[in-house]
């Protein structure tokens, strides 16, 4: 019964990721007047998904605390698992990059 919800906090970091990469790919593009294509293909081309991916797991942070207030210490160690997980992944693709 536990692992089921580290998994479930798990599910939920990885989703909180995508989405706050993805909204900070639409701030970056509204910000440069571009469309959401031109600058995830430009990030990916500079290698500059990485930065962004690590700007993306903020929303972590909040699904973190919020799973710790509602005393869901399991969902939120899966969170922070993922959050490890992204941060050791961008420090390597920015180290090998």
């Amino acid at each position: 019964m536990k692992n089921k919800e580290v998994i479930t906090g798990m599910i939920v970091g990885v989703i909180a990721t995508i989405i706050g990469t993805s909204i900070y790919l639409t701030y970056l593009a509204y910000s440069r007047d571009a469309s959401l294509g031109d600058v995830f293909s430009r990030e990916l081309k500079y290698g500059g998904i990485s930065t962004d991916i690590a700007w993306g797991t903020a929303l972590n942070f909040i699904a973190f605390y919020a799973f710790l207030k509602l005393n869901k210490e399991d969902r939120a160690k899966g969170v922070l698992v993922v959050t490890v997980i992204t941060a050791v992944c961008v420090m390597a693709h920015k180290l090998l990059s």
